[in-house]
């Protein structure tokens, strides 16, 4: 099993989270302590049970943007502007 790490973010929110469900503590604290609502405290407690630390992570961690333009498409243009069109300015390229 690999080992998960959490952002600094994700990381409080899962220790509010397990402290709340170890000791049975108070949803409309733990829901002032993080800024939301104790419905998202309850979605957040089932995804817990449910994923443990995992269910914490970001569910687009490490996914590239879909407008993301390749690197040879980068290096294409890059090469175009420099031989072909160094006499045009930004605006006209």
């Amino acid at each position: 099993m690999r080992k998960v790490e959490l952002r600094m973010n994700e990381q409080n929110k899962y220790e509010i989270i397990k402290k709340l469900v170890d000791t049975n503590g108070n949803k409309k604290r733990a829901a002032t302590k993080l800024g939301c609502t104790v419905r998202t405290i309850n979605r957040l407690i089932i995804k817990y049970k449910e994923q443990g630390k995992k269910g914490f992570v970001h569910g687009n961690r490490g996914r590239l943007p879909a407008s993301t333009v390749p690197l040879d498409i980068k290096n294409k243009i890059i090469s175009l502007y420099i031989n072909d069109f160094s006499d045009a300015n930004f605006t006209h390229f």
